[in-house]
């Protein structure tokens, strides 16, 4: 896994240095990441290193002030094309940190593919992993970030995205999180009636 502890070494890196004046992604992303990857094995403890590596970079451009794709720049309807540009851009800065730190052409490629999709999922166990790490890493990381910068009804909404995409397994697996303040819990019950309606 010596992959493994370098993409660590160069996403702490990353992170470190970035130039992001933002406070929610300055608190949020170095989280975010740790915990997508902890996720990662949590749902799959012999995860493979591409797939390791991608949870360890799977948002990784939101780390750079003006390399990120902000969701501000999209009209209201257009979020998955959002989701999409942001994870393609996510994919070419990681592969080029990866290409820079010699990992190996084809790992850098399939990390790519995994970052890219990894807001869809899909039939690839590895890929649906990923997207499944991602969520389960806004219910018991992000979601506290998320509501103090985003508000109650912002953060309504991306409880509803975030958990219906989840297959049931995982969606259990989001019931059965104890949040760590009242309203949190009491948003994500507001937010169940939303369930599967969108």
């Amino acid at each position: 896994m010596e992959y493994v502890e370098k993409a660590k070494q160069i996403v702490g890196e990353i992170f470190k240095n970035t130039d992001v004046t933002d406070p929610f992604l300055l608190k949020s992303d170095p989280l975010h990441s740790k915990a997508a990857h902890e996720w990662v094995l949590k749902l799959d403890p012999n995860a493979s290193e591409v797939l390791q590596i991608a949870a360890l970079f799977h948002d990784i451009d939101r780390a750079f002030k003006d390399r990120s794709i902000k969701q501000e720049d999209y009209p209201k309807d257009q979020y998955e094309r959002y989701k999409r540009d942001h994870s393609i851009n996510s994919a070419k800065i990681a592969a080029e940190y990866l290409e820079d730190a010699d990992f190996p052409k084809d790992l850098v490629s399939i990390v790519s593919e995994l970052i890219i999709n990894h807001e869809i999922g899909g039939n690839n166990p590895e890929l649906q992993t990923l997207m499944e790490a991602d969520s389960l890493t806004f219910f018991s990381v992000s979601i506290y970030f998320y509501l103090e910068d985003r508000g109650k009804e912002k953060t309504k909404k991306k409880i509803v995205f975030m958990y219906n995409r989840l297959p049931e397994k995982a969606k259990g697996l989001v019931n059965s999180l104890k949040f760590k303040t009242p309203e949190v819990e009491n948003l994500f019950k507001e937010a169940k009636k939303e369930f599967q309606k969108v």
